[in-house]
């Protein structure tokens, strides 16, 4: 495998949560991203709370991120260390190479940012050494990153809706509201120009 995209994802804070259940919604919400997003290596779970996944492009590898992040929200918060490069297999299922280590350089960078005043709101880094690489992505991440950090539970599930592309009345009937008050909230917090920047940056090469 050549010129590829690694995903690393941990989660925030995972020693404060109940195991068991953790480990259910992982395995639930990686289960869900192999079924919605194309993967050269599915998103699996490794070590303790790590999970992995390879990816043909950028793009795939951030909406990925963010599908699982919707997913497990509003219960457990997730970082994300994206490289691009090679991924290398060098036998009985592992892999290495350069995307790898960028990745976790990525997320390594990303935690100890989050940690820095006016940074919370950081969950993505991108290190990407592709010929085909966008610089200003890792940047853009953020931004979304930091959008989606000031929206409350009933938000982000409206926005995972507008994603996903499920009509008005189908994501109000999910929340037990009325179509109305889930128009009202995509229009409140912004949700159909921060939808446009996450599909962007999920076409990326």
């Amino acid at each position: 495998m050549n010129e590829s995209v690694a995903l690393l994802v941990d989660v925030v804070s995972s020693r404060t949560t109940a195991r068991r259940d953790l480990h259910a919604a992982l395995r639930a919400g990686a289960d869900a991203i192999n079924r919605g997003v194309a993967a050269l290596s599915p998103l699996r779970t490794t070590v303790g709370d790590e999970m992995q996944g390879v990816y043909a492009t950028l793009g795939d590898a951030l909406w990925a991120s963010v599908r699982l992040r919707l997913d497990l929200a509003p219960s457990w918060d997730v970082r994300f260390g994206i490289g691009g490069g090679e991924v290398v297999e060098v036998g009985d299922g592992i892999q290495d190479g350069s995307a790898w280590w960028r990745a976790r350089e990525a997320i390594d960078w990303v935690k100890a940012l989050a940690a820095k005043p006016g940074h919370a709101s950081a969950r993505t880094a991108i290190r990407d050494e592709r010929a085909s690489a966008t610089p200003a992505a890792d940047a853009m991440a953020r931004l979304v990153d930091a959008h989606m950090a000031r929206l409350r539970p009933g938000a982000l599930a409206s926005l995972r809706g507008l994603l996903l592309g499920h009509d008005n009345a189908t994501v109000a009937a999910g929340q037990a509201i009325t179509a109305s008050a889930n128009s009202q909230r995509i229009v409140n917090n912004g949700l159909r120009p921060l939808a446009d920047a996450i599909i962007a940056l999920s076409n990326l090469p």
